[in-house]
């Protein structure tokens, strides 16, 4: 494989430095005392020929040097069997032209890099400008991810540039530091401390200075205990936002976090006070990587979405923008959020449901129905009419007049009747009749006292369907995030109707902390409904059901847009790595759910209410008016019946004269001619 790349580096270096040549052996004995067998080197350093040098360089093994190098030589002693690269390059005054250079080097070289099992890089520059400046390039462009390793070489005795130690504390570096002897340096993260853990010298070799190893994991566990900056927001039961009573201690300001006046994770000089699974899940990290840590909300009190400026609002901006270290959340996996950030292993998984308020008890007026199922009713007629066909069809061979009907029709009814005189088969018809209508009719007068005393709650939106069907009810989403930013993206299917209804002002939208006040005043007397997560429904109705005693919400059987949550950190942050290690154990462990069920009580109450109840009360109009409606129908049936048989006996006779006369007269039959 044959990699071309130009990189242009600051003044070169003369033939024969001896510093240069024992730093390099340095480096050969840091890489030889820590070996990574699989991986390729990549060395990166100064042509010594002319201002601007173009160098091919050839990968594999044993390597091909540059003629007259003055660092190669010294590369034989680095152990690479996976094949080695150079890379030489001149001297450009410009910094304009410099940086765009080192990231066409970088595009160049990146896509042959990518495809090595692992990469060391060796950096050797007495410019610290220029090794931070490809550092952060690098990072940028995801060549440095931990734990890939890099090795910066200088004769420079003092290494503490700041962005040359801000870039090497977020890789897996360490900084060879070489005069007489050679120091091995390595930049602690969100520290401004440097430390040493070995050193080099021509007679003694490489010695370890100090308990830390080469190439140490210092995001694992930090070395120093830094004060980390972290975001969250109202998301019960994750994160749960107070108000702070006492402010004295809000003012006392970061020297009394790390003085133990307040706990880890509260704000100094903010007013609120976190709680939640999530803040158990920070402090567990913060105990196990050796931090403490701040909670900072986000100025719009959003989770994050992209706006149309390309700008990134909420907690996922901050985070993206490096304004915090990580981003607690859980944040919901999106595409898009993926390209400025990085996901940590999931957390949990959710997803959406429809909270709407539970309507009063009511009676259904057509109870008397409801002793027996549509299929039971169904069976008597059918049974009926069978019964009828088949005395009609066993009267038929003795008589040609309908047979009387009407016992039957009786013995369904209720009513008292007189049978008339029945030939013998007619009998064990008639009997069996009566005993299937005396044994459903004592089950429907028991069944029909029961229900009498049962109350109808409404639950009516059960799915998203029926939601958008029903316009006049109001939707309400929380502000700005992963959902909001989904259905707005969303072209067809059933989640582009709901970015209409919004495009069309029919939803309504707002914060986590307002959700308390939302329901009581919105969602309860049903003019809204709340799509929510699941879990947060649970944590709400349970908090609803501890302050009244009563279940005031349901959620709908269908659940919809389903989502993964997790922690999240800037783009190739290592210290995503290092959460996603303790996140695997919480999740394994079971403890997350643990902490979740355990921090809310009565969460299973209210999860699914009952849509009947039964009560002790005397029978009202309101609980029988159906049946007067069907005695009212009847009976209008029958005065309509009436009305046709008295206009027919009246007009009837009157009617029917005319017609007689208007027939024609048969002419005479023959016989009765003269």
């Amino acid at each position: 494989m044959v990699v071309e790349a130009l990189l242009l580096t600051p003044q070169s270096t003369a033939p024969g430095d001896e510093i240069l040549k024992a730093g390099v052996e340095a480096a050969g004995a840091v890489l030889a005392a820590d070996p990574q067998p699989r991986c390729s080197l990549l060395l990166l350093t100064h042509a010594h020929t002319s201002p601007s040098v173009v160098t091919e360089v050839t990968l594999g093994c044993p390597c091909r040097h540059a003629t007259d190098s003055v660092v190669t030589p010294a590369l034989r002693q680095v152990r690479a069997e996976w094949g080695a690269a150079v890379l030489e390059a001149g001297v450009s005054s410009n910094h304009n032209t410099t940086h765009h250079l080192l990231s066409s080097l970088l595009t160049h070289v990146s896509q042959g890099v990518r495809e090595w099992w692992c990469v060391t890089f060796l950096v050797a520059s007495d410019d610290l400008d220029f090794t931070a400046s490809w550092t952060h390039l690098a990072f940028s462009e995801g060549l440095l991810l931990w734990p890939t390793r890099l090795l910066a070489l200088t004769r420079r005795p003092d290494t503490h540039s700041a962005p040359l130690h801000h870039t090497l504390s977020q890789v897996n570096a360490l900084t060879l530091s070489c005069q007489e002897s050679c120091r091995v340096l390595s930049h602690l993260p969100y520290s401004s401390q440097v430390a040493q853990v070995a050193k080099w010298s021509s007679h003694r070799g490489l010695t370890l200075t100090s308990h830390l190893p080469l190439f140490p994991q210092k995001f694992h566990r930090f070395i120093e205990r830094p004060v980390l900056l972290t975001t969250a927001e109202e998301f019960p039961p994750h994160i749960v936002v107070k108000e702070r009573e006492d402010t004295s201690l809000a003012e006392a300001g970061s020297e009394a976090l790390k003085g133990g006046v307040l706990e880890a994770g509260e704000v100094p000089g903010n007013k609120h006070i976190f709680s939640g699974s999530m803040k158990q899940v920070a402090d567990l990290m913060a105990a196990s990587m050796n931090f403490s840590y701040t909670i900072h909300l986000a100025p719009d009190r959003s989770f994050g979405v992209k706006m149309p400026n390309g700008s990134v609002s909420g907690m996922v901006g901050m985070v993206a923008r490096q304004e915090v270290n990580f981003g607690l959340g859980p944040f919901g996996i999106a595409a898009w959020r993926a390209k400025i950030i990085d996901y940590s292993v999931p957390v949990v998984s959710d997803f959406l449901r429809i909270i709407g308020g539970r309507g009063l008890p009511e009676v259904d007026p057509w109870g008397f129905l409801l002793p027996f199922a549509p299929s039971v009713w169904a069976a008597i007629l059918g049974a009926l009419v069978l019964l009828l066909v088949t005395v009609v069809m066993l009267a038929s061979p003795f008589s040609l007049d309908i047979p009387d009907l009407a016992p039957y029709l009786r013995v369904l009814l209720q009513e008292n009747t007189t049978l008339p005189g029945m030939r013998q088969w007619e009998r064990p018809l008639l009997g069996g009749w009566m005993v299937v209508m005396l044994v459903m009719t004592q089950s429907y007068t028991g069944t029909l006292m029961s229900l009498l005393a049962v109350r109808y709650i409404p639950q009516p939106f059960q799915s998203l369907r029926i939601l958008l069907d029903h316009p006049a009810t109001t939707m309400i989403w929380e502000y700005d995030t992963v959902y909001v930013q989904h259905f707005r993206n969303t072209e067809m299917g059933i989640f582009r109707e709901v970015r209409d209804v919004d495009e069309a002002g029919g939803i309504t939208y707002v914060l986590a902390t307002n959700y308390p006040s939302m329901l009581r005043e919105m969602v309860k007397p049903g003019s809204h409904v709340f799509i929510g997560e699941h879990l947060t429904a649970i944590v709400l109705m349970a908090q609803q059901f501890s302050q009244t005693g009563q279940c005031d919400y349901y959620t709908s059987h269908e659940g919809f847009m389903p989502f993964t949550y997790c922690m999240i950190g800037p783009k190739h942050s290592p210290i995503v790595p290092a959460l996603n290690t303790r996140v695997r154990w919480l999740t394994e462990a079971g403890l997350y759910d643990h902490w979740m069920k355990s921090l809310v009580s009565n969460s299973t109450v209210c999860v699914r209410p009952p849509t009947r109840i039964t009560v002790r009360t005397t029978l009202s109009l309101l609980n029988l008016w159906g049946m007067f409606v069907v005695l009212g129908v009847g009976h209008l049936l029958g005065l309509l019946v009436f009305c046709l048989e008295a206009t027919w006996l009246r007009c009837g006779p009157s009617l029917t004269l005319p017609l007689i006369s208007l027939s024609p007269t048969p002419p005479p039959s023959d016989s009765h001619m003269p």
